[in-house]
């Protein structure tokens, strides 16, 4: 498993993203992830200096985005990136009618289409953030993603702020726990957003900050056989913080994350070994 930071968080003025990708590099981190913008609209100079440095520490690149995305942002962000970018995922797509607010199965699905084309041949890995969420979801926009099931590619990302608040606020998973909602999860799991909150709202916290219960939850992506990228996705504007002052935050958060998903690992190990 790779250990990322969302840097989008952190941006400080006059501060370059190749500096501040290379400070989180000497933290410890081995993925970055980036907005879309962050990407596309910097120089050519630019994005070329920071694949330089992506390969040179051995970092790979995720990036978030959301279905404003444009077909030819896709493909800036895979030419600039290369090899090193392993995932692309997206803000879920809602659409409303008088009956209230429903997840837009039918643009998601054509605009995935159009990402698993235009990286055919690599293995980026793409999907929603926390969509679908389990079975019911699944065979609820089973007919809009279509063919999209069969792509091995295909996956989603699950939120854990997000998982804190939902079994601790909504009916329908209030009576998991946050190991069935892992376990529920239809799909392959290609990236967790790591961040804490006390489940009243979405805080952004640091680990430690609330209520999140990260042993659990590393003990059951663990069991479900997760690969993908665990990015820190600390927001210290939301719980009243300053990058500056988050960062060492950041990094506490990366240790105290490892060392759980490693304890998963023996206590994993020492379940199988007994008779």
């Amino acid at each position: 498993m790779r250990y990322g930071i969302a840097v989008w968080n952190f941006r400080e003025e006059g501060v370059p993203l190749v500096r501040l990708v290379e400070e989180f590099a000497d933290s410890g981190f081995d993925a970055v992830s980036f907005l879309p913008g962050q990407i596309v609209q910097c120089s050519d100079g630019e994005a070329q200096e920071l694949l330089s440095l992506l390969r040179e520490r051995d970092l790979v690149a995720t990036v978030h985005g959301n279905f404003q995305m444009a077909s030819a942002d896709v493909e800036t962000l895979v030419a600039r990136l290369g090899d090193r970018l392993v995932a692309l995922t997206m803000d879920a797509a809602m659409t409303a009618d008088s009956c209230g607010h429903f997840y837009d199965g039918q643009k998601m699905a054509h605009f995935l289409a159009e990402i698993e084309d235009a990286t055919d041949g690599t293995p980026l890995r793409f999907g929603v953030e926390d969509f679908p969420l389990d079975r019911l979801a699944l065979d609820r926009y089973r007919d809009d993603l279509g063919p999209l099931l069969d792509c091995p590619r295909y996956g989603t990302l699950i939120d854990l702020g997000h998982l804190n608040l939902r079994v601790r606020q909504a009916d329908y998973f209030r009576s998991m726990t946050p190991a069935d909602y892992i376990r529920r999860v239809p799909l392959p799991i290609i990236e967790v957003h790591v961040h804490d909150n006390k489940g009243e709202r979405d805080s952004h916290g640091p680990i430690g900050f609330g209520t999140v219960a990260f042993a659990e939850i590393a003990a059951a992506l663990r069991e479900v056989g997760f690969d993908g990228i665990s990015t820190i996705e600390i927001a210290p504007s939301f719980h009243g913080s300053t990058p500056a002052a988050s960062k060492p935050r950041a990094s506490e958060s990366l240790q105290a994350w490892r060392a759980l998903w490693e304890e998963s690992q023996a206590t994993a190990g020492e379940a199988t070994s007994q008779p």
